[in-house]
């Protein structure tokens, strides 16, 4: 019998923090698949993206980059969305506080003798 030395993997998905350990005696054979010619490959979602390390070290220190890069994105969108919802308030702020008030369509809807 063969004596098998194991190495060990350490895997990080894309935006998260924890890091899996996986043996190279977890790795099953892959089967040969056959494209056909116009056959189109795709990766897989960005949820489903991870990263494989040979280090635990590099592993954690990528996985705790990789969070940080991810939160600053986050906080990014967050304030570009702050922006935007201020500047609709801005755009739409005549119609909000005078045209469209509850009085005005209710004398409206007097006017055109709606009820």
């Amino acid at each position: 019998m063969m004596n098998m030395i194991s190495q060990k993997y350490y895997r990080v998905y894309k935006n998260e923090t924890a890091v899996s350990e996986i043996s190279d005696l977890d790795f099953k054979p892959g089967f040969a698949t056959h494209f056909e010619r116009g056959n189109i490959y795709s990766i897989p979602q960005d949820n489903k993206m991870f990263y494989d390390y040979t280090d635990r070290i590099d592993a954690m220190k990528k996985a705790k980059a990789g969070a940080l890069f991810y939160i600053n994105l986050l906080i990014k969108k967050a304030e570009n969305g702050i922006d935007n919802l201020k500047q609709y308030r801005i755009d739409h702020y005549d119609d909000l506080n005078i045209n469209l008030i509850d009085s005005n369509i209710r004398r409206l809807e007097r006017e055109m003798h709606i009820k």
